[in-house]
């Protein structure tokens, strides 16, 4: 069977027995307990050890609970591609083993290799990509280590680094191709500064790895010994052959996790950690001694290995580790031709704070609706700095940009809109994306794909929420047309998330700031006429703002003026005029006749006045009255009451002559 459970209850009686374990990949041991004692005890082999997902920990353990063993794989059932169950034999295995054969482990007519042929174990074709799928470069979000093993078994990738704490990564190997994570930290975790380096990487291929767990053995005074037999189906033990492939007598443990390793009188394996190699024909993992006190692997999990090395190989990789802080610096609206031209011009300034180069940029601003871009220009550009290609449409623009360490530029955008001024253009963006394999600080997913989304990526790895990365910010303007002495629509602003207080520009006469529910409110009536801006934003961040332009229109003026007598009948067609001033816009006019009905006379732009025809067909008194002018383009308005009296006279009667004697 492949497990061994043997109990002794005399603990002065060592336990003497020579055993051939066979493993998967064709080889053999012979294995000579030596004396080792446990009161009860388990005893069987396998190809890791104590694991953790099939690879090997290469440590004992402090405990022999069912916990503490949660990782191993229990030698009862069968094995999988990363967990073997070697064979045990009470004799040499005979030469006529099959390669496969029948067995009952878990039920019934289950198949179990037998003897394989052995295989040199070799890795070749190690290359270096980023886990995003660049090869040769590589960001914090991780290395993707891939190579070609001729045999199963445990490989280990030694990873030299300039100031000396070489990475060495071990891990369990498949016949063929191979992928392995490294996290790009050297031996001290720390991470690699990012730049080019040139790695002498070494690396080689366990096979024929065995493991002799011991659960609960109390002593092993006189040690394990195993022998390497020679690739024979004769499986002799050859000590005087110099092949460390044909016959080795080295073994290995680690027992640092051990309570009382190391301390004197405690009976411990000495060394506590043996990684270079003992002869197990002197000492073969030594621990306690025949007695009853101190013994040193009661109730512990202990691990006995050795395993045949392929020849190390180096292979120079060449790797460039990429990380830079690419950010929008802040989106800035120039507002100066919102009412001349119904225009605003936005300069986002997009940056590159290294340290490493970042080819392949994503740049992308997206308009609200209602704006529309008339025209894209770069400015202020570091040198370097490269356009791959751009795209717009008429509210996003699209740019791929190569941008060296420290670079900026300014991207300049000009946008329309049509019909009314009061409008809300709502969360202008920029956004800057990394390209793939280059990690940024507070912009990179943890998702298995490269950066598409800068939203994604600004989460940051976190499993939702909001991304609070530099990468992207947020602009909207408010505008706003009244007419002087109007209150004006509230502006408010929410707190950004990054932020713990809020921060506006110097504000208009009047205008008072309100905070409520994590948000700023601006809101009240300006007195003057003309233009007044004001921002209000997060402080110590420019992520989100907001910039308000309005315009308090003065109210128009305007006065009555006409014929105070006129008569019936009048030829010179005599009018009401009524005199627009304080605009070149059209005027509208509201008056009344005799208190009667409110009627209204226009202008057209750049024309002051408008007149009304007084009627002339019978004699009497007109009274008009303006009550109000209004400015037809900003539709201001001023009440009023002027009046002009014209008395109407009749004509006077025929005249004749009448002479008197």
């Amino acid at each position: 069977g492949n497990a061994i459970t043997i109990a002794f209850t005399n603990s002065n009686k060592g336990f003497y027995v020579t055993n051939y374990v066979l493993t998967e990949d064709g080889r053999a041991y012979r294995v000579k307990t030596n004396g080792n004692n446990g009161y009860a005890f388990a005893f069987f082999s396998n190809n890791n050890g104590f694991a953790v997902n099939g690879v090997a920990t290469y440590k004992s353990l402090n405990a022999s609970t069912t916990a503490a063993l949660s990782g191993l794989h229990d030698p009862r059932t069968l094995d999988n591609a990363l967990n073997k169950t070697h064979k045990i034999f009470y004799n040499k295995p005979n030469a006529d083993l099959p390669e496969n054969g029948v067995a009952y482990v878990t039920g019934a007519n289950q198949s179990t290799w037998l003897k394989r042929n052995a295989v040199l174990p070799i890795i070749t074709d190690l290359k270096f990509a980023g886990v995003e799928g660049t090869e040769g470069k590589i960001g914090y979000k991780g290395a993707k280590i891939t190579f070609t093993a001729s045999s199963p078994g445990s490989y280990q990738i030694t990873i030299p680094m300039s100031n000396g704490a070489d990475r060495i990564i071990n891990g369990a190997a498949l016949q063929g191709y191979n992928e392995v994570f490294w996290d790009v930290k050297d031996a001290n975790g720390n991470l690699v500064p990012a730049g080019q380096i040139n790695p002498l990487v070494e690396t080689f291929l366990r096979s024929a790895e065995v493991h002799f767990p011991y659960i609960d053995m109390e002593i092993n005074p006189q040690g394990i010994i195993i022998e390497l037999t020679e690739n024979t189906t004769a499986y002799d033990v050859n000590p005087s052959n110099p092949v460390l492939s044909e016959y080795s007598d080295i073994v290995y443990w680690d027992d640092v996790n051990i309570t009382n390793a190391g301390v004197a009188g405690r009976n411990s394996s000495n060394p506590v950690t043996n990684l270079n190699g003992q002869s197990s024909r002197i000492n073969g993992h030594k621990f306690g001694s025949y007695s009853t006190s101190n013994q040193f692997g009661d109730e512990r999990s202990m691990d006995t290995w050795t395993y045949i090395e392929s020849g190390k190989t180096t292979k120079m990789v060449n790797i460039e580790i990429r990380h830079a802080d690419l950010k929008i610096e802040s989106i800035n609206p120039d507002l100066s031709q919102y009412f001349s031209n119904r225009t605003i011009t936005y300069t986002v300034k997009v940056q590159n704070d290294g340290p490493s180069v970042a080819d392949g940029a994503k740049l992308d601003i997206a308009l609200p609706a209602g704006l529309t871009i008339s025209s894209v220009n770069l400015s202020n550009q570091s040198a370097g700095v490269v356009l791959n290609s751009s795209s717009n449409t008429a509210q996003s623009y699209v740019a791929s940009l190569n941008l060296p360490n420290q670079a900026m530029l300014d991207v300049v955008i000009v946008a329309t809109f049509t019909g009314s001024y009061n409008q809300i253009f709502a969360n202008t963006k920029a956004s800057i994306l990394r390209p793939a394999d280059l990690s940024d600080p507070d912009a990179t997913s943890n998702g298995a794909t490269g950066p598409m989304d800068a939203d994604v990526e600004c989460i940051n790895g976190a499993p939702s929420g909001v991304g609070l990365c530099n990468n992207i910010k947020y602009n909207t303007v408010n505008g706003q047309d009244l007419c002087q002495g109007t209150a004006i629509s509230p502006v408010s602003y929410a707190l950004s998330a990054d932020g713990t207080q809020f921060e506006h520009s110097t504000l208009p006469a009047s205008l008072t700031a309100q905070d409520a529910s994590g948000k700023r409110t601006i809101a009240g009536v300006i007195a003057a006429a003309g233009i007044h801006s004001f921002y209000i934003k997060t402080q110590n961040t420019k992520r989100t703002q907001t910039n308000a332009i309005i315009r308090t229109v003065e109210a128009p003026n305007a006065t009555v003026e006409g014929p105070l007598n006129v008569c019936v009948g009048a030829t010179d067609n005599p009018v009401i005029t009524f005199k627009g001033s304080g605009s070149s816009d059209g005027y509208e006019f509201s008056y009344q006749l005799n208190n009667g009905n409110v009627q209204t006379v226009s202008t057209i732009a750049g024309v002051a006045d408008a007149t009304v025809a007084i009627p002339l067909t019978s004699a009497g008194q007109l009274t008009y009255k303006l009550t109000a002018v209004k400015n037809l383009a900003t539709g201001c308005s001023q009440t009023k009451n002027l009046s002009v009296v014209v008395d109407i006279q009749p004509k006077p009667t025929k005249a004749h002559i009448q002479l008197n004697n």
